[in-house]
């Protein structure tokens, strides 16, 4: 009796060790809805493939544009693995006045298309 209750517990725990070592990544062209803690920032990721990305970062506030600008930046450093990378800007760019004399208007979210650079194979 014990043996089988020691065989069962033992498959059990390889088998939930097998699913806990999964890796939880989105497939491609799945868009994902993430957060940045260390820019407070919301944004949408889609990969496209391999080495390109869709980023669509959500605007909040005026002031708060730098903190998207520099994790855009650093996003992209992230996602290529250091290797050099293209940024589109489709969508989104915010005018900086520093002491506005009318009301904004709804500013968009800013929207990115993100290149990573490949190595060429070689023959």
């Amino acid at each position: 009796m014990t043996g089988k209750i020691a065989r069962r517990l033992k498959t059990s725990s390889i088998l939930t060790l097998f699913a806990s070592c999964t890796i939880a990544q989105a497939a491609q062209s799945e868009t994902e809805k993430l957060y940045d803690f260390d820019e407070k920032v919301h944004y949408y990721q889609t990969q496209i493939d391999d080495n390109n990305y869709h980023l669509e970062i959500q605007s909040d506030d005026y002031k708060h544009f730098k903190n998207q600008s520099v994790f855009l930046l650093r996003h992209a450093q992230r996602l290529c693995r250091g290797k050099d990378f293209m940024l589109k800007v489709t969508d989104g760019v915010q005018e900086y006045d520093r002491f506005p004399t009318k009301p904004r208007k709804y500013q968009p979210p800013l929207t990115v298309l993100l290149q990573c650079e490949t190595v060429p194979a070689k023959n």
